[in-house]
């Protein structure tokens, strides 16, 4: 991780400590694991990394693809569990904890990748905004995630 991802972190980290958590326990359940989720639906931003490899990031097109397609499928997990959890179907309450786990292998696949197949170069430009700044977004919205779907399990999805 760089100096720039962490500090993204710790400022998400305040962030939802201090905004975040306050606001999701006034919310029902499903609003709160919605509003979450939001974050993930623009996981389909991952797409602007094969502009970044036309521009010059030097990364393989196999994990490039990884990469890709790891993000996408947490992005589609996000925007069906969304509309589900609207609709207050408790499918959309597996869908999440699906999300989780999509978005944790993601992440160890991607870690996985880089330690062997490590891109030649730093990430630059709009790719270097969205591996600093989106990524840790992600990241911290997770642990939200979980602490709704577990704390609130018995509280029904509509009020």
């Amino acid at each position: 991780m760089t100096v720039v991802q962490l500090a993204s972190i710790f400022v998400y980290g305040l962030i939802a400590f201090w905004y975040g958590a306050p606001i999701l326990k006034k919310l029902g359940r499903a609003d709160a694991l919605i509003a979450l989720m939001w974050f993930h639906v623009f996981r389909y931003v991952v797409l602007y990394l094969f502009k970044a490899q036309h521009e010059g990031y030097a990364i393989t097109d196999i994990a490039a693809m990884e990469i890709v397609v790891g993000d996408l499928a947490g992005a589609g997990i996000a925007i069906v569990a969304i509309t589900l959890l609207r609709m207050r179907v408790r499918l959309g309450i597996a869908l999440a904890w699906l999300l989780i786990l999509e978005s944790v292998t993601d992440m160890a696949v991607g870690i996985y990748q880089r330690s062997i197949d490590p891109p030649k170069g730093e990430p630059f430009g709009v790719w270097w905004l969205v591996f600093n700044f989106f990524a840790p977004l992600i990241l911290v919205s997770l642990p939200l995630m979980v602490w709704q779907l577990y704390s609130r399990r018995k509280e029904p999805l509509a009020a």
